[in-house]
């Protein structure tokens, strides 16, 4: 028996309420009761009204590094602190660097699954309206808010705003959904749009086990059948690798003694390799945004820390940063995080005041 799929329109306010939708058949039917609702799959739609949209140049070589840049490109833009937010960049665009940002309140999004989990409800995907609609032209309504591109963004207008403002906004568009059918034109579109998932990052829900014990019995069986073996050949193989290992460091004492011929043979040539090569890969010159992106990310892991001023020299390779923050702790917490990243960091003393610490710092390529 094929499971039924629920829809779910989340509230704008976390103590509002749900819309839900029923997959029966080739229809959907609204839900008026509030679960539990057992093992159903569900598709959760976060409002537009509660998520921003933006799109913006994020160059970056993997997608950490991306969540930071997409950060700093809208931090301008945010009404709260990046690190009271949740980021989701949506797919990388062909012959452009662009992405789709899409962040949400972080105690919101938390909010949210608690809500469904209250409905014995756990959805692997929670789309952000705009995701879905992020290729229309005319305006969108949803009932108790018009979709509308505003340049590359797609935003929310309240459709609660007087006729004159709302017309201004969306033109001649008028609200005309029933209640609850929002959610409707949601699942639908859902199925030919892949939206972008909110549930990542910290909000990656847990994998499920599918496994039964009959799986795990033939598993142990398996383990056990196997040990006999392994037992049998494990003496064998140690003796082997000791045997390799003696040999590989003979060799590569001779070869780091015709290399460093004045030099002591280190007690762990492995270990001063790597030393070496660390070293050797330090580049001479930074970058404002490698930089700025690293500097971001340690303001972000120190709470009541935030950045005054900042100032970059490119021909001197040179960043420097105030660094208001609630303790001097908390400022070296920042230099000493950066100091981690291969800068080298050098600080003034912090000037104090009343609940706060002011410290200068200079980031620049390791010598």
């Amino acid at each position: 028996m094929m499971k039924s799929i629920l829809y779910i329109a989340l509230p704008a306010q976390a103590d509002g309420a749900m819309q839900i939708a029923q997959e029966r058949g080739d229809r959907l039917e609204l839900v008026n009761h509030r679960g539990p609702f057992g093992a159903a799959s569900c598709i959760a739609f976060a409002p537009a009204t509660a998520v921003g949209h933006f799109r913006a140049p994020v160059p970056a070589r993997n997608e950490a590094e991306a969540v930071r840049a997409a950060l700093y490109a809208i931090e301008d833009e945010l009404a709260q602190p990046v690190e009271e937010v949740h980021l989701v960049l949506g797919p990388r665009m062909r012959e452009t660097v662009e992405r789709d940002i899409y962040v949400v309140d972080r105690a919101l999004m938390t909010s949210w699954l608690e809500l469904l989990s209250k409905a014995g409800l756990s959805p692997a995907k929670l789309l952000p309206e705009q995701s879905l609609y992020t290729d229309i032209s005319q305006p969108v309504d949803m009932g108790d808010h018009i979709l509308q591109r505003e340049g590359n963004r797609i935003i929310a207008i309240d459709a609660g705003l007087p006729d004159q403002a709302r017309e201004a906004l969306a033109g001649d568009l008028a609200p005309s959904l029933r209640d609850g059918i929002q959610i409707i034109r949601l699942a639908e579109r859902s199925t030919t749009h892949p939206g972008v998932n909110l549930r990542a990052g910290a909000f990656t829900p847990p994998r499920e086990t599918k496994q039964g014990v009959s799986a795990w019995r033939k598993a142990a069986g398996i383990g056990v059948a196997a040990v006999s073996v392994w037992t049998g050949t494990l003496i064998l193989e140690a003796r082997n690798y000791n045997y390799a290992a003696e040999q590989l460091g003979k060799r590569a004492a001779e070869r780091y003694a015709a290399i460093f011929p004045a030099a002591a043979i280190p007690a762990d040539i492995d270990r001063a390799t790597r030393d070496m090569l660390a070293v050797a890969a330090v580049p001479d010159t930074i970058d404002f945004r490698t930089t700025v992106a690293a500097l971001y990310e340690a303001v972000a892991l120190n709470p009541d820390t935030r950045i005054s001023t900042l100032t970059f020299d490119g021909s001197a390779s040179r960043l420097v940063a105030d660094i208001e923050a609630s303790t001097p702790e908390t400022a070296a917490s920042v230099v000493a995080f950066l100091q981690s990243r291969g800068f080298a960091v050098s600080s003034n003393a912090a000037e104090q005041s009343p609940g706060e610490a002011v410290t200068q710092i200079t980031l620049e390529p390791m010598p």
